[in-house]
């Protein structure tokens, strides 16, 4: 008897910082003008934090 398990395939780590890249640079491309806090936990990317000024003219 046999059994199949399927599992759950995790980003790896090299995908995360390409994906993460591609969206800074569309961020960048479209005028962003705030800021991004990014939080690193023992090597791997934990939290992204976006912050925007909204700018008065």
């Amino acid at each position: 008897m046999q059994t199949c398990i399927e599992q759950k395939s995790t980003p790896k780590k090299t995908d995360k910082l390409t994906k993460l890249w591609s969206i800074i640079n569309s961020l960048v491309t479209g005028e962003f003008t705030g800021y991004i806090k990014l939080n690193f936990s023992q090597g791997n990317l934990g939290k992204i934090e976006k912050f925007e000024e909204i700018l008065k003219k």
